[in-house]
């Protein structure tokens, strides 16, 4: 414990001194989501132009009338070739379908059990773009929520309706809401592979951990303090992008959502540091370790679906996806910090990044060199 505090404190001198380290770890999430609020902002708030056809007729009327209701959707009803046609000219946002039969399908889930009737249940069909991925995305979420909506209530006492626009009230939310905790995600792991890696790598080339190593001072005791200083400027780090989404994009933050921010940043932060840590022991100079981490860097910005729904990604493509650790990163803190809708549940992304903090924790400790492999 005596060691802890002097090597923090070196590690906050040498960061302080790598120019580059300050840069990917401080400025460039920042220049990202001012570049991207620019972009995506715009001041607006999201509104879907939402083509609902109801092939149930008057069985289904108050749903189509909850539909309606919904702040963030215009609703436009006519026929299936009508919507679907106006879908293709890039008119509608999504369609809706409302099957015949669903209204005897939610008549007989909320009869008393003695008086139920065997039901396959009813469908909703939703037709969308995939070309305009970003409103793709949130408007499929929100059908989610509203899906959830309506299931809820059918195994309680309240009708359909009601539930629905209790889900959906929410938040009038903008492109720049999404991209926000993608934008975390990414400076995250960007503090794991450069603000982490390149200093540890530059500390051996020069000799630093050498005459570290010639003290009694064990690994796991540079590791924790090494991981302990990263943990501070991935606080650092969430702080001042919450700080300018909200001021500069009025992002909608939940901020009743506080603690399990800090409990997601704290997880995923911990799983880069010590990937990072790991990556370190694969170089001898700083040059070569920029082309080990170029490759995970750029699979995972381009693959978990931070900046584009992972729904559009090619099947071929999408083991290869739902292995990365960005993607369950950015999924829960979209559920955190915007209650959007997950691709995922919340068990199996725990899951899936314990995993990964488990494995890169026991590699970093097992290869960790003092010295440049000769």
């Amino acid at each position: 414990m005596k060691a802890f505090i002097p090597l923090y404190m070196a590690n906050v001198r040498e960061f302080v001194r790598d120019r580059s380290a300050l840069f990917w770890t401080a400025a460039f999430p920042v220049m990202f989501i001012l570049i991207f609020g620019v972009i995506f902002s715009g001041g607006d708030s999201i509104n879907f132009d939402i083509g609902v056809v109801n092939e149930d007729g008057a069985a289904s009327e108050r749903l189509v009338e909850s539909l309606q209701a919904i702040e963030v959707f215009d609703v436009t009803t006519a026929s299936r070739e009508e919507e679907l046609q106006a879908l293709r000219d890039g008119d509608r946002s999504a369609v809706i379908v409302i099957p015949e039969g669903t209204g005897a399908a939610i008549g007989s889930a909320i009869m008393p059990a003695s008086d139920r009737q065997q039901s396959q249940g009813a469908a909703l069909e939703v037709y969308y773009d995939p070309a305009d991925q970003n409103t793709s995305q949130i408007v499929l979420n929100i059908i989610d929520r509203i899906v959830a909506g309506m299931n809820e209530s059918i195994t309680g006492v309240s009708p359909v309706l009601t539930v629905e626009a209790r889900e959906v009230t929410a938040t009038e939310l903008t492109n720049i809401d999404y991209l926000l905790p993608g934008i975390l995600a990414m400076s995250l792991m960007q503090l794991g592979l450069f603000g982490t890696a390149a200093p540890l790598v530059s500390m051996r080339e020069k000799g630093v951990l050498r005459r570290m190593g010639a003290t009694p001072l064990s690994r796991s005791a540079l590791l924790v303090s090494q991981v302990a200083f990263r943990m501070t400027l991935a606080f650092l780090q969430t702080a001042i992008l919450m700080g300018v989404g909200m001021l500069a994009f009025d992002v909608q933050i939940q901020l009743g959502n506080l603690l399990q921010i800090v409990l997601v940043v704290l997880f995923g932060a911990s799983m880069f540091i010590t990937l990072g840590y790991f990556l370190s022991t694969l170089a001898n100079t700083e040059e070569a370790l920029q082309g080990i981490v170029a490759l995970p860097n750029f699979l995972f910005m381009f693959l978990s679906g931070i900046f584009w729904p992972v729904d559009f990604m090619p099947n071929w493509i999408r083991p290869l996806v739902d292995v990365i650790p960005l993607t369950y990163l950015g999924d829960l803190l979209r559920k955190v910090m915007i209650e959007a809708g997950s691709y995922f549940s919340t068990e199996r992304s725990v899951l899936v990044l314990g995993i990964w903090l488990a494995v890169t924790t026991v590699l970093a400790l097992r290869f960790f060199r003092w010295e440049p492999q000769g």
